[in-house]
């Protein structure tokens, strides 16, 4: 019965002025319901997405955790204008007893424009604490996108999580920290992190020094090299010439 409203509910998103009729399952009693519902809304075009924004955001404070989490991604599909109208509403989703809903509410907050993330900047932060570390590492790299003014006011929070548990963490936080200090040699301790015995360190590391620009990428050649002749694991070594491939191909 469920896969077949899917099926009814996915034939409507061809007609968006027909969303009207999907608007009303978000209160459905039945959660998968809702969730479809909100799921389909989700596949408008961002203009007409946005029209049932107010409706979509009253579903943030759904009962069910994946009915919240499926409004998160639906709104996180709006213009970045249209999305800012429901910062506010996203900001509380930060406190969300599930962690996924939490770390999905700290990614689509980076789709805000700079300046508007900005008004957000302490919330994000109070997440550089948060006992998950996918969180953390998300929220370092939500507060990466502003503008450098406005980085620069978290500096020392962000400054603290180069020394956090996950090495994840660690390089994201390193990376920001590049952005505002590009000679203080962050980069450096990245590219240690190529020989972490951690996989998903090392694959991390490789996708840190991939967002270098050419001159700064330049400088860990021998080390991406390395990486993509010796790396145990075939998703390292592949990321690590794709790097490599990008960067000879600037030189």
């Amino acid at each position: 019965m469920l896969q077949l409203m899917r099926r009814k509910l996915d034939c409507v998103v061809d007609l968006p002025g027909h969303a009207w009729a999907v608007v009303p399952l978000l209160e459905d009693s039945d959660a998968e319901v809702r969730q479809a519902a909100v799921e389909t809304l989700g596949k408008l075009e961002p203009a007409a997405l946005a029209q049932h924004g107010a409706a979509l955001a009253a579903r943030l404070e759904d009962s069910e955790w994946h009915v919240r989490e499926a409004a998160v991604y639906a709104l996180g599909k709006l213009e970045p204008a249209a999305l800012a109208q429901h910062g506010a509403v996203l900001v509380a989703r930060l406190e969300d007893s599930d962690p996924l809903v939490r770390w999905v509410a700290v990614e689509t907050l980076g789709k805000l424009e700079p300046a508007a993330l900005a008004q957000h900047g302490a919330a994000l932060v109070a997440k550089l604490e948060n006992s998950d570390a996918e969180v953390r590492e998300v929220a370092v790299k939500t507060l990466g996108k502003l503008e450098p003014a406005a980085l620069a006011q978290h500096a020392a929070a962000i400054a603290a999580r180069l020394e956090d548990s996950a090495g994840s963490v660690q390089i994201a936080a390193r990376f920001v920290m590049h952005k505002l200090e590009p000679a203080a040699g962050h980069m450096d301790a990245v590219a240690a992190k190529l020989v972490d015995p951690e996989t998903s360190v090392r694959y991390y590391a490789v996708e840190t020094l991939g967002k270098l620009d050419f001159a700064a990428l330049a400088l860990h050649e021998q080390a991406l090299d390395e990486a993509a002749e010796e790396d145990e694991d075939s998703n390292v070594r592949d990321a690590a010439a794709e790097v490599l491939t990008k960067l000879r191909a600037g030189q």
